[in-house]
């Protein structure tokens, strides 16, 4: 008998439990990263800085403040630049131009003359059509000569080379000067590059 009433205990208790009470669950989430604890590292400070003794400077005298006068000439434009020769006889060859000018002939004509640090001297006729083009190509026939700016020859040390083709630039800048960018290709000679200012 008290089989029974223990068995009736634990099924009334079961039957009696889920309708009167709830549900618990218990436990713990947990999540585990497995990161490496970093080493401790320690650092010895850096030497300090010991200044390098700068060596000594002569002081550099003033220049006394120019006055203008009547014989003043600092407005004058000085010539800068350099020409490349490429492919002539003598390989490639590199030229500062020491003078630059140009001299006004009559019937639009001009003569750029460049002087080089060699001693030669460089010399492009040209021919102003248009004034407000400063573009001047080499043209084989006369009709595109006639209605453009041109150049007409150009003469190195005297002699007059036989051109493939060829252009400038011929820029003006400021009040006084101009920037000329020139790329002419001769037959013989090879090709005169360069950019100066005069």
């Amino acid at each position: 008998m008290k089989r029974q009433i223990v068995l009736f205990l634990l099924f009334f208790s079961i039957f009696s439990a889920t309708i009167f009470s709830q549900i618990r669950i218990g436990g713990s989430i947990s999540i585990d990263i497995n990161l490496p604890i970093p080493d401790v590292v320690i650092v010895g400070k850096s030497p300090k800085r010991v200044p390098v003794p700068q060596p000594e400077q002569c002081p550099i005298p003033r220049e006394k403040r120019h006055r203008c006068n009547d014989n003043c000439n600092h407005n004058n434009v000085f010539s800068y630049g350099e020409i490349q020769n490429q492919n002539g006889s003598y390989g490639n060859e590199r030229y500062s131009v020491l003078d630059a000018h140009i001299t006004l002939l009559q019937n639009r004509e001009e003569i750029i003359t460049y002087e080089l640090d060699s001693g030669d001297v460089l010399e492009l006729f040209i021919v102003t059509i248009n004034p407000n083009d400063y573009n001047y190509h080499t043209y084989s026939n006369s009709y595109s000569c006639n209605k453009n700016n041109h150049i007409t020859k150009v003469v190195l040390n005297g002699k007059f080379l036989d051109l493939r083709n060829g252009s400038l630039s011929l820029q003006p800048r400021g009040n006084n000067g101009f920037h000329s960018v020139l790329n002419i290709h001769s037959v013989y000679e090879g090709d005169f590059n360069g950019s100066v200012n005069f």
